[in-house]
C-alpha cells in the first residue's frame, strides 16, 4: 500500500460526498488526491498526448474487488494503457456496448475495508482528437504578425469531454480534493512553449531539451474544470486585494500578435479587477484567493470557459467585458458551488449570465448598459418557452444533447431570469445575503436547485415551493419537469381610491401556447409614475393565484386573500407600468379599475369590523396584516375582537373604536384620523408610524390601557392620552409633541 506521506498536504478534508456520476463510475469509492503527470508536443502534427494519472481514492464499501473510470476507448493507443496497482498489472477492459467509455479495471486482490486510502496509477499515450461538442483535446493554430503558424493545445472539456484526454471519475459531486498537475513540455530557449492550468504555479524546471510545469490544486476541483493549454505565450501580471489577502491575477496571451492586440486585451482584463472586488463584496469573497485569478488565450468552441482559477477566454472575446465578466461569476457559480448533475446546469450558467448584468450595475466604469442587456435577454428568454430551464435527463446524454438543442440556450437566458426574479422577491438585502450563505456553506461541493430554494425559503421569509416548479422546472435527476414551460401573460387591475394611495390586483394570468404550467406562482413588477419625472416608484408582489397576493420586494409577506394590496405612497400615480425594467420572466399589461378599493371601510351596515358590507365591496373583510383604509364613515369601526394591519391611513375626521381590545400595526400609520381607546385596550407598533392621534370628545376615549412599541418601532404622541402601561423597546423611538399632556399610571 502506498503511504499517505506520497499525497500533498495529508489529504486535506474537503467533506466532500462521494457519489456516482451520471456514467455510473467510481461507484465504491471517494477520489480525494491525483496526481496527473502528461507530456505535450503542440510541434507535433499528430496530437499526442502521454499521461501517467495517480490517484488516491478512499473505498466507501467493503470488499471493492474493482473500480472505474470515465475514458474515451477511442481516444488513446490501447497498447500503451496500462494500469498498475501497488506495482502489478491490473486488467482492465471497456464495455461492448451502451457507454463504452467506462474504464472497468479488476484489482489483483479486494480492499477489504470501508474508509480505506488506496491508489491506483493509470499510465496512457495516443491522440485524442477532436471528440464530442466541446473538443477534447484538439491541435490549434494560428498565425501570428510575422506570418508564422504556431500550433497550440487547448482543452475545454464541459460537458463530457474530460474523459476524451484524460482517465477522471467525471461526477461534480465527489470532487476531486486536491490536485497536483505536472506538465512536460519542448523547451526552445526564450520562445517557447508555456502552460497554462489550474491553481499555483510552482515550479517550472528545465531539464535539457524539455521543461516541467508544476501546479497545485488546493481546493476541491469537479474534473470538466480541469483545464490546460500549451502554446507560446506573453504573460503578464497583475493582484487584487480581497479581504486582508493579495491575490495573483494573471493573464497569459498568444505569442507573436500586434501591440494592439496586447492593449486592448489588458485594458479589458485589468477592469475585472474591479469587478473581482465588487462580486467578494456581495456574494463573499473569491473563492480561490488563496491559488489565483485569471484568463489565457486562445479557447476554441466557445468564447469562454470557466476552468477553475484561470479562465479560457477565445482570441475574438478577450476585449469583451461580458464574457469575461461571465467566466468570473462561474468562479462562483459552477467552480466553487458547482450543479450536482448536468440537470441542474442553470446554476451555473443563469447566475453567469446574470453576472454581466450585476457586473455592470456595481462597476459602472465597464460601459455598457445593463438595462439594455436586460432586455435583450429577457426577449430571448421569453422566446424560448417550449422547454424547461432545468434539463430532464433524456438531454444530459451527451454534449450534443445538452448544447445542441434549445435547453443549451434557457439555461443562460431564462436562468437568468430566474435569478433576476429572485432579487426582485427579496429585495438586495436579503438577495444577497442569500447568496453569500449558499456559497459559504456550499463551497467546494455540489448543489441542485432545491439546495438554492432552501437558502432563498430562509432569506425570503416563504416557501417558494411553487415558484422555483413553475419556473425552473425541476431540480436534480428526473425524466420529466415539474413545470418551467412557457410564460404567464398577466393583466394588473389598480386604482387610486385616495391621494397618494395605490391599490392594485391580479385580473388575470394566460399562459402562452404549450405552457405545462396551470398558474405560474411568482413575482410580479410594475412601476408607477405621477404628474412630473420624479414621481416614480418600482412595487414589486408576489402572486400565489386565487387571489392571494403577498407584499415582497423585501422578502415576501404573508399572503392574502382578497386580491387586494395597497400602497401609501408620496404622489398619486397617474400611471402604472408592467415591467417595463425588464426584472421577470412574463408579459402583462395593467388597467385602471375604480371599483378597486382595496381594504377601505365604510361601515355601511353597522360597526363590526367583521361584517363584509362595511367594506369596499371589490375585496371585503381584510385579512391579517393588509393594507387597511378608514375612509367615508356612515358607522365608525368597532373592534370585537383582536385586529392586525399592515399600513393604516385614517382619513382625517374618522377614528378606530379599539373597545377593550389590542389593535397591532406592523407598517406606517398614516393620516389624521385618530383611534378611540377604552379600559382594557392596547396598541402595539411594530413599525415607523408618522402620529399617533386619539380621540378627544371625552376623557375616556384617550384613555388606553397599554402602548407596546417593539424594536425599530417609531411614532409622536400628537394628542393628549392616558395610558396605564408604556412598554418601550430601548430600539424604537416614542416622541410627545410639543404642547401634548400625556399621563401614565
Amino acid at each position: 500500500m502506498h503511504h499517505l506521506t506520497a499525497t500533498p498536504d495529508n489529504f486535506p478534508a474537503h467533506n466532500q460526498p462521494a457519489s456516482v456520476g451520471f456514467s455510473g463510475t467510481g461507484a465504491n469509492m471517494d477520489v480525494v488526491y491525483q496526481r496527473a503527470d502528461w507530456t505535450v508536443d503542440p510541434n507535433n502534427a499528430v496530437n499526442n498526448i502521454t499521461g501517467m494519472i495517480t490517484t488516491y481514492f478512499k473505498t466507501i464499501e467493503a470488499n471493492v474487488a474493482a473500480i472505474s473510470f470515465d475514458l474515451n476507448k477511442n481516444s488513446f493507443n490501447n497498447a500503451a494503457l496500462l494500469v498498475k496497482y501497488h506495482g502489478v498489472n491490473c486488467a482492465y477492459s471497456f464495455p461492448a456496448s451502451g457507454n463504452v467509455n467506462v474504464l472497468n479495471i479488476v484489482l489483483p486482490n479486494s480492499i477489504v475495508n470501508s474508509n480505506t486510502i488506496d491508489s491506483v496509477v493509470i499510465s496512457y499515450s495516443g491522440t485524442p482528437g477532436q471528440n464530442g461538442f466541446s473538443g477534447g483535446f484538439p491541435l490549434l493554430q494560428y498565425t501570428d504578425q510575422y506570418g508564422t503558424v504556431q500550433r497550440y493545445v487547448l482543452t475545454l472539456s464541459e460537458s463530457y469531454e474530460d474523459r476524451d484526454w484524460w482517465p477522471c471519475k467525471a461526477d461534480m459531486q465527489d470532487k476531486i480534493d486536491s490536485m497536483d498537475i505536472h506538465v512536460t513540455v519542448p523547451w526552445q530557449g526564450a520562445d517557447t512553449f508555456w502552460v497554462a492550468s489550474n491553481g499555483i504555479l510552482t515550479d517550472s524546471a528545465i531539464n535539457g531539451v524539455q521543461r516541467t510545469f508544476t501546479y497545485k490544486s488546493r481546493y476541491p476541483i469537479a474534473s470538466y474544470l480541469v483545464g490546460l493549454a500549451v502554446a507560446k505565450y506573453n504573460r503578464y501580471y497583475s493582484s487584487v486585494s480581497i479581504g486582508n489577502t493579495t491575490v495573483p491575477v494573471y493573464w497569459y496571451l498568444l505569442a507573436g500578435k500586434t501591440a494592439g492586440y496586447y492593449s486592448s486585451a489588458i485594458a479589458a482584463m485589468t477592469q475585472m479587477n474591479d469587478v473581482v472586488k465588487a462580486y467578494s463584496q456581495k456574494l463573499g469573497d473569491y473563492p480561490f484567493k488563496k491559488e489565483k485569478h485569471g484568463y489565457y488565450d486562445g479557447l476554441s468552441g466557445a468564447d469562454g470557459m470557466e476552468h477553475q482559477t484561470f479562465s479560457a477566454i477565445a482570441s475574438g472575446a478577450l476585449t469583451s467585458v461580458a464574457t469575461l465578466d461571465h467566466e468570473l461569476m462561474h468562479q462562483w457559480f459552477g467552480d466553487n458551488v458547482t450543479f450536482a448533475t448536468w440537470n441542474d446546469l442553470w446554476l451555473a450558467e443563469g447566475f453567469a449570465r446574470y453576472g454581466e448584468l450585476l457586473s455592470a450595475e456595481l462597476v459602472p466604469a465597464l460601459g455598457y448598459s445593463a438595462g439594455f442587456r436586460r432586455n435583450n435577454i429577457k426577449n430571448r428568454a421569453l422566446a424560448l418557452n417550449s422547454s424547461s430551464t432545468w434539463i430532464p435527463n433524456s438531454n444530459i446524454v451527451n454534449s450534443n444533447a445538452i448544447w445542441n438543442t434549445s435547453y443549451g440556450s434557457n439555461v443562460y437566458e431564462r436562468g437568468c431570469m430566474i435569478v433576476s426574479m429572485l432579487r426582485a422577491i427579496c429585495g438586495d438585502e436579503r438577495f444577497f445575503q442569500a447568496l453569500t450563505a449558499y456559497q459559504t456553506n456550499m463551497a467546494g461541493r455540489a448543489a441542485n436547485t432545491d439546495s438554492l430554494k432552501q437558502y432563498f425559503n430562509s432569506f425570503s421569509g416563504a416557501d417558494l415551493s411553487p415558484f422555483f416548479n413553475d419556473y425552473v422546472g425541476g431540480s436534480g435527476s428526473a425524466a420529466t419537469p415539474k413545470g418551467g414551460i412557457g410564460n404567464p401573460v398577466n393583466q394588473v387591475k389598480w386604482n387610486t381610491p385616495s391621494a397618494n394611495q395605490l391599490v392594485l390586483g391580479m385580473q388575470s394570468q394566460t399562459r402562452t401556447a404549450g405552457s405545462n404550467v396551470s398558474y405560474f406562482n411568482g413575482p410580479v413588477v410594475v412601476r408607477a409614475t405621477g404628474s412630473n419625472a420624479l414621481q416614480d416608484t418600482t412595487i414589486t408582489f408576489f402572486d400565489w393565484g386565487d387571489g392571494n397576493l403577498s407584499y415582497a420586494g423585501n422578502g415576501i409577506g404573508e399572503s392574502m386573500a382578497g386580491n387586494a394590496l395597497s400602497y401609501a405612497l408620496s404622489f398619486t400615480p397617474a400611471a402604472l407600468l408592467y415591467d417595463d425594467s425588464a426584472r421577470t420572466l412574463s408579459t402583462g399589461a395593467t388597467f385602471f379599475d375604480t371599483t378597486l378599493k382595496g381594504y377601505t371601510w365604510y361601515g355601511a351596515a353597522s360597526s363590526d369590523w367583521y361584517d363584509a358590507a362595511n367594506w369596499a365591496s371589490c375585496c371585503g373583510v381584510p385579512p391579517a396584516n393588509a393594507d387597511v383604509t378608514i375612509a367615508t364613515i356612515v358607522n365608525p369601526p368597532v373592534l370585537t375582537g383582536p385586529v392586525t394591519v399592515k399600513n393604516l391611513l385614517i382619513n382625517a375626521g374618522k377614528f378606530i373604536s379599539i373597545a377593550g381590545n389590542s389593535f397591532t400595526v406592523n407598517g406606517s400609520i398614516n393620516g389624521t384620523g385618530a383611534f378611540k381607546g377604552a379600559a382594557g385596550s392596547s396598541l402595539i407598533l411594530n413599525g415607523k408610524t408618522g402620529s399617533l392621534n386619539f380621540l378627544q370628545t371625552t376623557s375616556n376615549d384617550r384613555l388606553l390601557q397599554s402602548l407596546t412599541m417593539n424594536p425599530g418601532s417609531r411614532v409622536q404622541l400628537a394628542t393628549d392620552a392616558v395610558i396605564a402601561t408604556l412598554n418601550i423597546s430601548a430600539a424604537a423611538s416614542f416622541t410627545v409633541a410639543d404642547g401634548v399632556n400625556l399621563v401614565t399610571h
